[in-house]
């Protein structure tokens, strides 16, 4: 879930969204602005899933600052936070997911992002990167493995691979999904995908074969088993 603070106190809020992915181990993207034209110079339509906005700001209020926003993104989800429930009529006509009176309690922000998710299922996932000026994405499931290859970034999906030049960790970092095992430095392996586990390496469904590395490796080879005794006991 890709999140925006726009607030001249945003060190509080970051403090409860990174206890929330501690808490859920659901993967937030964070970026934080004191002010509104920072906001809006770094802004583009489709960046973000939920906004986090004071309506108090320097210079432009969190209301003109949403209401620029709605010119070209409807679909972002606006959780207004601010001292005061004047405002909330003003407000009203935006759309907003939420509205929020400080001091608030972290528990309202808990509630807020996991309602969020239950609308943002797209979240979980995909895999969501850029590439080139291009936002890519990948549907979790349809990934088999991820590996790199000198400068390369390799992803296997059930139609083919796609290569980018890119970091390992710039594409994977964010990738917080159970069903994910790195079995070895630059090696990301579906674990639906995984057809055998030997003693030193995996063999993936399409018959290619990962090494397992030798420091840790039995607690990746546990996390395997694990992981495929919680899927039977869900069947």
């Amino acid at each position: 879930m890709k999140l925006a603070i726009v607030d001249d106190n945003e060190i509080e809020q970051e403090i409860i969204l990174n206890a929330y992915h501690k808490e859920s181990g659901i993967s937030l993207e964070i970026q934080s602005f004191s002010d509104g034209d920072s906001f809006l110079n770094a802004y583009k339509s489709g960046n973000y899933d939920l906004i986090f906005m004071d309506i108090f700001l320097k210079n432009l209020n969190g209301i003109d600052i949403v209401r620029k926003i709605r010119q070209s993104d409807l679909k972002v989800l606006i959780v207004f936070l601010t001292m005061s429930s004047d405002h909330i009529f003003e407000a009203a006509p935006l759309h907003f997911f939420d509205y929020i009176l400080k001091p608030f309690e972290y528990k309202q922000i808990f509630h807020v992002l996991n309602d969020a998710r239950q609308i943002l299922p797209q979240s979980k996932n995909e895999l969501s990167f850029e590439y080139r000026n291009i936002n890519v994405h990948f549907p979790l499931s349809k990934i088999q493995y991820i590996y790199s290859n000198n400068h390369d970034v390799i992803i296997h999906t059930t139609i083919g691979s796609q290569l980018f030049r890119l970091p390992f960790y710039s594409i994977t970092q964010n990738l917080d999904d159970p069903r994910f095992l790195q079995c070895n430095r630059g090696i990301l392996l579906n674990m639906d995908y995984i057809k055998a586990m030997e003693a030193d390496y995996f063999e993936m469904t399409d018959s290619k074969c990962f090494p397992i590395k030798t420091k840790g490796r039995k607690q990746i080879r546990e996390q395997y088993i694990q992981y495929h005794f919680l899927k039977l006991e869900e069947e």
